[in-house]
Parts: C-alpha cells; structure tokens; sequence
C-alpha cells in the first residue's frame, strides 16, 4: 500500500516561528540589534513579526502577539519558544497550486494575508494554538535587468 503525498511535499523551509511576549527583549536576547518597529504584520498568526537570522544561519522569524489570536492562543498554551514555520511553495507552483492540493487533500487553509514573507496562508489542520505552518508564495527575483 502507497502513502498519500501530503500537501507538504516539496514545501521549502523559509523560518521557525519563535513565540515571545516581549520582541524588543527576544531580539536583544538574541544578540540581534533589529528595530522591532520594524517588525512586519502577520495577520494569519495576529502578530508582528522579525525576520532576523541566528549565529548558525537559521533564519528565526521572532513574534510577538498583536490580537488575541493564534499566536496569543500558542503563548497560553505553550509558553515562550518555537510556535511552527514559515514555509514556501515550489517557485513554479504558487499559492493557487498549493490551494489545489490541500483542497484535495481535504485539508483546510485560510484566505491569503500578507505577511512577513509576502502573499501567504495558513494551513487550519490543527490546534489553534499551534503549531503553525504558514504557506508563503515565493516569487522569482528578476534578473538584472
């Protein structure tokens, strides 16, 4: 007997998700120096939200809630620390791609938001409070012309 694809097959890993309560703290925990002013809006998570990239390399996308939503649902819950992942479709697919498969998958997502990463939406099979998989379009960067 064959298993099922699962709707995250050939999905690229952009971020880890690090929930906190104070993101001007995490970051200069962190060792980082980013403005959190500067966080961007992440409304699929109700957060803002800063890209920033640890010592080994790792991109962490560090995230303080703004609403009580899901990521408040995943402080109550869970506490400090890792909350899930931004994760991006395959550059030829897209989103409209990947909305097909869950959909055939019976897997349900929600409208797409833009966030940190750009268009994206996130993925509903699972507890509210987390964890997260956040789906992002990735789009090609033109060439130099």
């Amino acid at each position: 007997m064959t298993e099922a694809p699962s709707i995250e097959d050939g999905l690229v890993p952009l971020a880890e998700i690090l929930a906190t309560v104070d993101l001007e703290r995490s970051l200069t925990d962190r060792g980082q120096h980013a403005d959190p002013r500067a966080a961007a809006n992440d409304p699929l998570l109700g957060a803002r939200v800063a890209v920033v990239r640890d010592p080994d390399g790792a991109t962490i996308a560090v995230a303080e809630p703004t609403t009580e939503g899901r990521l408040a649902a995943s402080l109550a819950r869970h506490g400090e620390g890792p909350a899930g992942r931004y994760v991006g479709v395959p550059e030829e697919d897209g989103l409209e791609a990947f909305r097909r498969r869950a959909a055939a998958a019976g897997v349900g997502i929600s409208g797409v938001a833009i966030g940190p990463f750009g268009p994206s939406v996130l993925v509903l099979d699972g507890p509210v409070s987390g964890p997260h998989l956040i789906v992002v379009e990735r789009r090609s960067l033109p060439s130099g012309r």
